[in-house]
């Protein structure tokens, strides 16, 4: 089992691939760390160090054949032990407490791959860095924070952004003390 390993582009066009054939789905959300590979390529390492890629499927409401192939790209699979990460299928029910508008600012990331032995346009639609580190930082665990230190450090986002971004964007009232919380102890850090 991978404990992390340095991500790369191509990481996120081989999980891409992986996840349409094993879930017959063409479209993904990436909502963990990875989602950075689509605006940031070339972040510091340290951004790119994961031992998996965060994504689901987009559902069709009207879609009752739904299967699952954690088997074949999860973690334990054939897949983890070639590539050194393993997909990470959520539910969109990730997404809930996000910012209004979130799917229409994801970054979509392409590639070729295949379902069932057909050609078809893999699209992945990967979390931009704001809103990237608004779910980090109500996941508010140790790794997520220093995700979010590292994003502002490298100033992929500035820390006005991010604060305006929380302020004005913050769907449920009631997450703004332990967001507000999580943030403060990544500034008294800085």
């Amino acid at each position: 089992m991978s404990v992390g390993k340095e991500l790369f582009e191509q990481d996120l066009k081989v999980a891409l691939r992986a996840a349409a054939s094993a879930y017959k789905r063409k479209r993904f959300v990436i909502v963990g760390s990875a989602a950075l590979l689509a605006t940031y390529p070339d972040a510091p390492s340290f951004l790119r160090l994961s031992a998996d890629i965060d994504m689901f499927p987009i559902r069709k409401l009207d879609t009752t054949d739904y299967q699952s192939g954690d088997e074949e790209v999860g973690q334990a699979s054939a897949f983890e032990v070639e590539h050194e990460f393993y997909i990470e299928r959520l539910g969109d029910w990730t997404m809930l407490s996000q910012p209004e508008g979130w799917f229409e600012r994801c970054v979509k990331y392409s590639t070729i791959g295949e379902i069932d032995g057909d050609q078809v346009s893999v699209d992945g639609y990967c979390l931009q860095p704001l809103d990237l580190a608004y779910n980090k930082l109500e996941a508010g665990r140790d790794k997520d924070l220093n995700f979010v230190a590292g994003l502002l450090n490298e100033e992929i986002i500035s820390l006005t952004e991010l604060e305006n971004f929380i302020k004005e964007g913050c769907p449920h009232e009631d997450f703004l003390p332990a967001i507000a919380k999580n943030l403060d102890l990544i500034k008294a850090a800085m």
